[in-house]
């Protein structure tokens, strides 16, 4: 009823499969976080990032595909006519590995590896006879963004070209900045390695393809898949797994428990045990192969439930709930930033820092400090999240060999290429990171204010006080009147404050004075935060006023995550740092709407 077939990507990439986009599908949708996590997979199952060997095969998922109406096809096999197919279900992680592919055929330098030939003949279909030969693109997509995938990504060449587009559409500038961060990751690379990588994923990554031969089934094969029915969730089959070899008085003592830990952890308890699995060391593993193997090694369910699963499991309901009621203050405050940040690639060490927090909370408190720590550097570095994963997996290795760690421990070093990074990207992080720039300001808000103010970060965005594009007539202008200069300036750190999206328009390319006036009329539900309240006391605002600024805050950065920034500014030295000891606030964190 449904032809289907595992193929490798040159299979699908290279035989008589033609790929469209249906009208009815959604524009490409992937953000840069998805492609940049997809590509550190690939990386590390090719062995290309960590030196390590590399997998066998690689499992991409499924694939639904929509055959020409009424065709009889009842079996896939590579000598089929070429045909065209559309593209159902799978739209995105096919586009995504275009244009992957697309960034490793055009970096190649050296004619004469066939890697730049074979991956042309994987993104463009060659047709027709010997002796009539036509072309066209392996794929063709549907919405307004056709143009920029073919003549930004597919044609050769072209993307690893600078493209200036008037007004994108956010799909085309998605398609852009992906293939952008491809090509910042893959041109630090060896050509042997982009070689290796090419091969893995044409030769070893597998997707299964899922035929229909009309409209209406093949919809319902992706309703069946996307939507409709309770899938077999990870924890479901754990559950089964671990209650499965227990006696029975435990496995219903255990039961309760499990619903318990369900319970408190809502929408966190599936992803627990990816974080389970990565703190035993077995992240390159399926979440649910990798849990099995931690049972294994536990000595059988018994044991595991008890001294690995319940005492994680509580850990990490402090680590979502922020530690409120439980904690001590300080720790409390330290998990409201972790909380903030996105992805979660610092929650493994977090559970094994807070698993025995109450026998030892002075070093519980100090691991949760130096993991922010860690957490806001590498984001600082503008590292991808492979990277951020293997930086913690490293450091929860030492936490859990209980061997004394302080803050001189190799683990917890930043290397003088890394402090080097960290000081490049803040002279324009805002353009690099919005999101955590944005926490960055309130971070160092605080610490100006000597205090938590408790707020959301989404009702506050960040305001540009020398304005980003000021009017040719606008007094910014004759102010700073080199644009190098002024451009420069305008993303300095300096140069950021946190005021309200309503302020930031009215606030936008006004004068100095009118700013200030828009910035200290702060609404008691929406507060003026400190790091805004910072630039309050300046009667102009210069080339000089932002230097300074910028100057103390990185000072302050410094201060708060031990690293030596300032360093790195011919002639300028921070004071010394002074220790800072862990202390228990005995007044509760100051909450805000």
């Amino acid at each position: 009823m449904y032809p289907t077939a595992s193929l490798t990507i040159s299979e699908l990439f290279f035989g008589p499969y033609l790929l469209n986009i249906p009208l009815f599908q959604r524009p490409y949708s992937w953000g840069r976080e998805q492609a940049e996590q997809l590509l550190d997979d690939l990386m590390e199952a090719a062995g290309v990032c960590s030196g390590g060997e590399a997998d066998q095969t690689y499992f991409l998922g499924a694939v639904v595909l929509m055959d020409a109406p009424g065709a009889e096809t009842s079996k896939l096999n590579p000598k089929m006519t070429p045909r065209e197919f559309g593209v159902i279900d799978g739209q995105q992680r096919l586009v995504t590995l275009m244009t992957l592919l697309a960034v490793l055929r055009d970096l190649e330098t050296d004619t004469r590896r066939p890697v730049g030939k074979r991956v042309h003949n994987m993104l463009i279909a060659q047709l027709g006879t010997r002796f009539f030969r036509t072309e066209r693109f392996r794929m063709h997509l549907s919405t307004r963004e056709r143009a920029v995938f073919e003549d930004h990504i597919l044609l050769p060449g072209s993307s690893v070209q600078p493209t200036y587009l008037a007004a994108p559409s956010l799909p085309e500038a998605t398609l852009l900045e992906v293939r952008d961060r491809f090509k910042a990751v893959l041109s630090e690379m060896t050509n042997t390695a982009r070689r290796t990588l090419a091969d893995f994923i044409a030769d070893s990554c597998y997707i299964v393809v899922i035929v229909g031969n009309d409209i209406d089934r093949s919809h319902q094969m992706f309703v069946v898949l996307n939507e409709r029915g309770k899938k077999l969730q990870r924890n479901d089959i754990l559950k089964s797994d671990i209650l499965a070899r227990m006696s029975t008085s435990d496995a219903k003592w255990a039961v309760g428990m499990w619903d318990d830990m369900s319970l408190a952890l809502g929408e966190g308890f599936e992803p627990f045990f990816g974080h389970l699995r990565t703190i035993y060391g077995h992240g390159r593993l399926q979440i649910v192969s990798g849990v099995r193997q931690v049972i294994r090694d536990s000595g059988g369910s018994e044991a595991f439930f008890k001294d690995v699963f319940l005492p994680l499991a509580k850990a990490y309901v402090l680590v979502r709930s922020n530690g409120e009621d439980v904690l001590p203050h300080s720790m409390q405050r330290t998990l409201i930033y972790l909380n903030r940040l996105p992805e979660a690639d610092w929650a493994p060490a977090a559970i094994v820092a807070l698993k025995d927090w109450k026998y030892d909370p002075h070093r519980a408190a100090f691991l949760l400090d130096e993991i922010e720590r860690l957490a806001m550097l590498t984001r600082l570095l503008c590292a991808g999240s492979g990277k951020r994963v293997r930086r913690f997996a490293e450091l929860i290795k030492v936490m859990r060999s209980g061997v004394p760690i302080d803050a001189s421990h190799p683990v917890l070093q930043m290397s003088r290429d890394e402090v080097r990074g960290v000081a490049f990207h803040l002279k324009d992080f805002h353009k690099r990171n919005p999101k955590v720039c944005k926490l960055l300001l309130m971070r160092l808000g605080d610490e100006l204010a000597g205090e938590m103010d408790v707020v959301d970060p989404d009702l506050y965005t960040i305001e540009h006080v020398l304005p980003q594009r000021p009017a040719a007539s606008s007094p910014w202008r004759q102010k700073f009147a080199s644009s190098e200069e002024r451009a420069q300036l305008v993303e300095s750190l300096g140069n950021l404050v946190l005021i309200t999206q309503q302020e930031n328009d009215r606030a936008r390319n006004a004068s100095w004075e009118d700013k200030k006036q828009i910035y200290a009329k702060a609404s008691s539900r929406v507060p003026l935060l400190a790091i805004t309240r910072d630039v309050l006391g300046e009667t102009e605002w210069c080339k000089e006023q932002i230097e300074a600024r910028e100057l103390r805050l990185i000072e302050l950065i410094d201060k708060l995550w031990r690293i030596d920034l300032l360093g790195q500014r011919p002639g300028v030295r921070p004071p010394p740092l002074k220790p800072v000891d862990v202390e228990e606030p005995t007044e509760p964190l100051r909450h805000l709407a």
